[in-house]
């Protein structure tokens, strides 16, 4: 089942955190080496002002630069983040498109540095930056270790 306001092309992103799932589903497509996470945001989404809430967009870009830092890293498994910075630009208007890409600065052997912008509505709404921790693939169980290597399609 699609959301009226889920462009063309994007699929239900499949992450097994429940926080995440009380926001979501995020939705993702894939764009050669990267990945587009996006929200339509409904009015679950809202702050008492009528837009979505600070907290909500803050989700959504720490969830942007840690699925783009598996997608870099093609391991697609918690990058867990280290830090995260946001600045907010404007409001995200509700029943609109919330979506965001990351950029990777620089990948170590243990660490992503990422920057995304959120936008809505053809706006900046917020920009990030973070830091993520790549996983060590030894330390993921190993009966999902198969499944968590390899890119996003």
């Amino acid at each position: 089942m699609t959301h009226p306001l889920v462009p063309e092309g994007f699929r239900p992103l499949d992450v097994r955190d429940d926080f995440v799932g009380l926001v979501g589903p995020l939705w993702y497509k894939v764009e050669g080496d990267k990945i587009r996470i996006g929200l339509p945001l409904e009015p679950r989404h809202g702050n008492p002002m009528g837009w979505a809430h600070g907290g909500l967009l803050v989700t959504v870009a720490d969830m942007v630069m840690g699925v783009g830092s598996g997608h870099a890293t093609g391991i697609r498994w918690p990058h867990p983040t280290v830090s995260l910075s946001t600045e907010f630009v404007r409001g995200a208007k509700l029943g609109q498109w919330l979506e965001g890409t990351a950029r990777i600065a620089r990948r170590t052997l243990n660490f992503c540095f990422c920057s995304c912008d959120l936008m809505c509505g053809a706006e900046i709404v917020l920009v990030a930056s973070g830091v993520f921790k790549v996983p060590e693939i030894d330390k993921i169980p190993e009966a999902m270790r198969a499944k968590a290597v390899g890119k996003w399609e």
